[in-house]
């Protein structure tokens, strides 16, 4: 049949403009719900999948019948609604098929085939229904090649769709959005390219006209379909987008409350100064590392270090310098560590080293002295900074990570103890040491209660005439199993478990009371000196404590003493300033003990109010004719004392020859075993009343006590 025979086909530019557009949306909108079906969870992934069959279908739907009512005949046109509900529910079907692939993970040949051409396959019957429900008489006459061109053309555009969908969906860049635009554009090209090719496959007959039944109006139905159509693809994509965006915002909240998570899981396993492993992390890493050894049948090595004068060094340099040393030290044990070895900060200045490869004797002998040489080079500048290390090896001194920490620790206070700045391995003796000090320690503030402490006393004379001045008070222990435990031992414990304020109240309210005692007793007591602990020296209640003591047992304030030893003094200097000043006003002079054993002795003179100095031992011992040298060093501190108006003694004077110097270089007052040990109260009153050291009663009635001195600095 000639062109002749078929009414000439004639198309409204604006309603094929607005097809192609609505097609390019559509492409769109494909490709966007494509991701929102993808990345749904998947209980709300068929709500996505629902709602985007209908919203794509609709759009791809309308793109076929905008064109339909594009086309421009000689006669009436109407629809079938029927058959026009039926190519609509076509397009929704394939669009329901194109997006349930696009959920798919993977997309195998095979499948992305068979899915495009059922998509195809709807999309054809869709377009060829819809022109079915066109109502003329007779019916349309299809050109068969054009026919499968239109086929062709649906084909390779499902398939080009299914492909971009899962080009696309991985790709995160900035350019994203326009390469989504560009394949809309493709796909919305390919839409438009199918149904046009369809309407050129169409011939209607020159005799065909409207039936003009109860078919749909092309003009009511051209306008609700485009608007609708346009509607629903811009409502489904700003669904999408909404989504979009309250999905990125969880994901960067689920991102913020992960990053804060492994920051808490972090700050909970490590030094917050340092950053090192806290002893938290050290005890799962231990645990790791005795499973581990176990299994191999090796072992491995702990460090315990403890900072020798970081205390000095963070008092008078102050908390930021003392964290800058802290973090200087904790970098440089990282750098001499291996990678696999953990460093952790126990607290304060201690550290634990887990050195994961040392085995052997060798390996921790290098280990220890590259600790020790790294540590002092990191405190630069610092004075006195080194480290006691001590070390314990896994399984022979211990099979639990707390039995090795302990064995370790037990070493280190070893190494500090004999001189520090070395590193000790655990023995065995030092357990039973540390069994004792704990016994020791538990049993003191039953010993302080029960008067098991008692005070000793040392006389002093002078040396011009031989007469007794005044005495230091020493304290002891009296244990019924131990017998009499000097201060060496149990002082320092004291100290440390906070038991030091109570010993010290205890010793001066037994002072004050055995003065009162002599005086009843009508005896001629001279000055006690009592001595003083770093920390009560800094405490401001210290004077107002004294002076309760003195009014109650109505003694004055000149009967007392108290002796406090240079690097004390000078280590809190304000605060020890600040307690001295109030003594000072109270009539209770202070004596500086030890005087010459510390770094600064003369210049801090000046500044300390003190009536009286006291020449350490080591000074005194060495005087003789074989050492000139030190007869003029102590005649020099007998002249600086007295030029500053200040009383000296010489302590620890144990020879004939020893006395003879102090008389010659003009020390005030003396003390020493030539002229008597620490004795009881009862052996010193009666020195009381033995007159001149000459005639003295009582000599080295202290038999425990060997020559030499071998009590705490200060006690004794």
């Amino acid at each position: 049949m000639d062109a002749a025979a078929y009414l000439v086909k004639n198309y409204q530019p604006g309603l094929v403009l607005l097809s192609i557009a609505v097609a390019i949306l559509a492409g769109y909108a494909a490709l966007d719900l494509a991701d929102r079906v993808y990345a749904a969870q998947r209980r709300y992934a068929w709500i996505w999948l629902a709602a985007g069959a209908l919203a794509l279908g609709s759009g791809i739907w309308s793109m076929h019948f905008i064109g339909m009512l594009a086309l421009m005949l000689p006669i009436r046109m109407s629809y079938d609604p029927v058959l026009t509900a039926l190519s609509w529910l076509m397009a929704v079907m394939a669009s329901a098929a194109a997006l349930r692939l696009a959920c798919q993970t993977r997309l195998d040949h095979k499948t992305w085939l068979a899915g495009a051409a059922f998509m195809a396959l709807a999309i054809v019957s869709m377009n060829y229904t819809g022109m079915y429900a066109l109502e003329i008489e007779p019916g349309i006459v299809y050109d068969p090649l054009w026919v499968a061109f239109s086929a062709l053309i649906a084909l390779a555009g499902s398939a080009a769709a299914l492909g971009l969908s899962f080009a696309l969906r991985d790709i995160r860049s900035r350019l994203r959005t326009l390469k989504k635009a560009s394949a809309a554009a493709f796909m919305g090209v390919a839409i438009a390219g199918m149904h046009y090719a369809a309407m050129a496959a169409a011939n209607f007959p020159a005799v065909s006209q409207g039936l003009g039944g109860g078919g749909v109006d092309k003009t009511w139905l051209a306008l609700l379909i485009s608007s609708l159509s346009v509607v629903l693809l811009a409502a489904a994509l700003l669904v999408a987008a909404l989504d979009r965006r309250l999905e990125t915002q969880t994901a960067d909240l689920v991102a913020s409350l992960r990053q804060a998570n492994d920051q808490l899981r972090h700050s909970s396993h490590h030094d917050a100064l340092t950053d090192l492993a806290n002893r938290k992390l050290l005890d799962e890493r231990l645990a790791r590392e005795i499973e581990y050894a176990r299994r191999r049948g090796s072992g491995f090595a702990l460090f315990y270090i403890d900072l020798d004068g970081f205390k000095l060094l963070n008092d008078n340099l102050g908390h930021r310098v003392g964290d800058e040393m802290l973090e200087r030290v904790a970098g440089a044990m990282c750098e001499t560590m291996r990678d696999n070895d953990t460093v952790a900060r126990m607290g304060g200045d201690e550290f634990v080293i887990l050195a994961a490869g040392a085995d052997g004797a060798a390996d921790i002998d290098a280990l220890g002295r590259r600790l020790l040489l790294a540590i002092r080079e990191a405190g630069g500048t610092a004075p006195g900074l080194s480290a006691s290390i001590g070390w314990a090896r896994f399984p022979v001194h211990g099979e639990t990570g707390q039995a090795l920490i302990t064995a370790a620790d037990r070493a280190m206070y070893h190494a500090k103890s004999n001189g520090k700045n070395n590193y000790v391995g655990y023995r065995p003796e030092m357990a039973r040491r540390a069994e004792d000090e704990f016994n020791l320690q538990r049993e003191l503030g039953a010993a302080i209660a029960s008067g098991a402490i008692v005070v000793y006393y040392q006389p002093m004379y002078r040396p011009v005439d031989g007469t007794l001045c005044g005495a230091e008070a020493l304290v002891r222990w009296r244990d019924p199993e131990r017998g009499l435990i000097t201060p060496d031992r149990f002082i320092p414990l004291a100290e440390r478990c906070g038991l030091i304020d109570d010993l010290e109240r205890a010793v001066l309210d037994m002072v004050c009371a055995q003065i009162r005692r002599w005086r009843d007793n009508g005896l001629s007591v001279p000055r006690i000196s009592v001595n003083l602990s770093a920390a009560r020296v800094s405490d401001p209640r210290l004077p107002g404590a004294v002076q309760r003591y003195l009014d109650h047992y109505q003694i004055e304030a000149q009967s007392l003493m108290f002796e406090v030893t240079e690097s004390v003094a000078i280590k809190g200097m304000l605060e020890a300033v600040n307690t001295l000043k109030r003594f000072a006003r109270m009539g209770v002079d202070v004596a500086l003990d030890d005087f010459g054993t510390g770094h600064s002795s003369l210049s801090y003179l000046e500044k300390l109010p003190i009536q009286q100095l006291k020449i350490d031992r080591s000074f005194i011992r060495e005087l003789g004719a074989s050492m000139p040298q030190q007869a003029a060093i102590v005649r020099s501190i007998v002249t600086l004392a007295h030029n500053l108006g200040l009383s000296v003694v010489a302590e620890g004077v144990e020879t004939e020859e020893q006395l003879r110097y102090v008389t010659e270089l003009g020390c005030d007052q003396m003390q020493g075993y030539l002229f008597s040990r620490a004795v009881p109260a009862e052996d010193f009153a009666a020195l009381l009343t033995g007159g001149r050291f000459g005639e003295r009663g009582v000599k080295r009635s202290e038999a425990t006590a060997p020559t030499g001195r071998t009590t705490a600095p200060g006690y004794g």
